[in-house]
């Protein structure tokens, strides 16, 4: 029952976050323009930068681009990830469908973004949103090995329980 309820879960924060993705590739350039332009505009007010202004805002908005691509992937590949280790089946294999899955859906997202009016594919972003996917797999497994191996620690220390090397 736990398990089911943690696998309805990762599966509803996939759909969400894919839907937040298809949202920003359905926007025009200009509504995608804006919304970067938003965020760096604040950056540099928040670090009150006067000088070189617009060479901040131009570099900063590309920047602000990309790391939104990185970001946004980076937490599809967490839920992907933690909704296959519901499952039970070998971890290179819940590893290689969390990529593959999130890679495909990378690669249509950026075939979907040609159709918006201003926009075109990149496949730096597709390298981007890989990269992302990755991230986001390590950081789970990071995060699980980390626990697993202070769990084994607390019950040697404290010989607790029926603990493995």
């Amino acid at each position: 029952m736990k398990t089911n309820i943690l696998r309805i879960t990762f599966l509803i924060l996939i759909i969400i976050n894919s839907v937040i993705i298809f949202g920003f590739s359905a926007q025009n350039g200009e509504e995608s323009g804006n919304l970067s332009k938003l965020v760096i505009s604040k950056i540099a007010d928040i670090l009150n930068i006067e000088e070189n202004r617009e060479n901040f805002l131009e570099v900063g908005e590309s920047i602000v681009r990309k790391l939104a691509h990185f970001s946004i992937y980076t937490s599809l590949g967490i839920w992907l990830i933690s909704f296959l280790l519901t499952f039970k089946f070998k971890l290179k294999y819940q590893i290689t469908i969390a990529s593959v899955l999130g890679i495909v859906y990378a690669i249509t997202d950026e075939f979907h973004q040609k159709f918006s009016f201003g926009r075109h594919a990149s496949i730096n972003d597709v390298i981007i949103d890989s990269l992302g996917i990755f991230f986001g797999i390590t950081l789970v497994l990071l995060v699980i090995t980390i626990y697993k191996k202070l769990k084994i620690k607390n019950a040697k220390k404290y010989k607790i329980g029926n603990w493995k090397k």
